[in-house]
C-alpha cells in the first residue's frame, strides 16, 4: 500500500518526505496576500508617515477583500481549485 511518500534507499537513511504540490493554486496566493498586506502596510507606515492605526486598518480592507474574493466571488468547487 503507497502512502504517496518517498523513502531512500535501505542502505541509506529513511526519512519521508511530503509530495511536491504541482503548482500554487489561487487559494494559496489568497492564504499568503493577508499576511503580505500587513508587512508591507507597516514598512510603508513608517517610510510615508502615516500612523500604523491608519495603515493596519487599511491592509485589514485588503485582507477582507481577498478573502470575500475567495470565498463569495471565486469560491471553491468540488472538483477542486482550477488556478
Amino acid at each position: 500500500m503507497s502512502t504517496g511518500r518517498r523513502t531512500r534507499g535501505p542502505d541509506a537513511q529513511s526519512w519521508n518526505r511530503p509530495p511536491r504540490p504541482s503548482s500554487v493554486s489561487r487559494y494559496d496566493l489568497v492564504l499568503a496576500v493577508i499576511p503580505l498586506t500587513f508587512l508591507l502596510t507597516a514598512v510603508l507606515s513608517g517610510l510615508l508617515g502615516v500612523t500604523l492605526h491608519i495603515a493596519l486598518g487599511a491592509s485589514g480592507l485588503f485582507g477582507i477583500a481577498a478573502v470575500v474574493d475567495a470565498l463569495f466571488l471565486h469560491p471553491p468547487t468540488e472538483g477542486g481549485p482550477t488556478g
